[in-house]
């Protein structure tokens, strides 16, 4: 499968994290001017990326550092990047593309026909790999997948308020219909939250 190798020199925006959480508002309205490719790799890496390469430690806490979460990218507008489904390799900081193609329609069909999936730049689908963080904790593993999940999105919120990107988080989809899009079974791995991101 092709793989991007994402921006790695990566400089920090210009608003103070306070300035960020004071400005971050949910944006569903997108401009349709292209994303940068910096942009995304920005997004990607002050998310949910490793930020500690020493112990192997990432953005966003994670309970035992077990890291059920992954993140697939949904590509409708960024530069030099073909439209298609993109799943995040967080350890090489690299892009895979996974299903190529314009997946716009059927995104805003299973998320009850928002519109913002039509119109933002990239989707982020968070998904979880239930058995990483069971193993560990088995019937308090549940909670602490979906703190992790909210943890990256809180990130991704703060991180394209600085850029001046607009983002939105939503929960509302057909869970089946989105798994079948994305490629997952559902079962060892499901989506659990969806965060739709663009120029405003």
């Amino acid at each position: 499968m092709k793989r991007i190798q994402l921006l790695q020199e990566l400089k920090y925006g210009a608003l103070s994290v306070e300035k960020a959480i004071a400005n971050r508002r949910s944006q569903r309205d997108f401009s349709g001017e292209t994303m940068s490719l910096a942009e995304l790799s920005h997004l990607l890496y002050y998310s949910s990326g490793v930020t500690d390469k020493r112990h192997g430690l990432r953005a966003a806490p994670s309970a035992g550092a077990t890291y059920p979460i992954e993140v697939y990218v949904i590509v409708n507008n960024v530069e030099g990047l073909t439209k298609g489904i993109y799943h995040y390799l967080i350890a090489s900081h690299e892009l895979e593309l996974t299903r190529e193609g314009d997946f716009r329609n059927e995104m805003s069909r299973a998320a009850l026909q928002e519109m913002m999936f039509r119109q933002a730049n990239v989707i982020f689908a968070l998904s979880a790999v239930l058995q990483r963080t069971q193993r560990h904790y088995r019937e308090r593993a549940q909670r602490y997948i979906f703190f992790e999940a909210g943890h990256i999105a809180q990130n991704t919120y703060l991180v394209a308020t600085s850029l001046g990107l607009g983002a939105c988080a939503i929960g509302a989809f057909h869970d089946d219909e989105f798994n079948r899009v994305i490629g997952l079974d559902g079962k060892d791995e499901s989506a659990l939250y969806l965060l739709a991101v663009g120029k405003i």
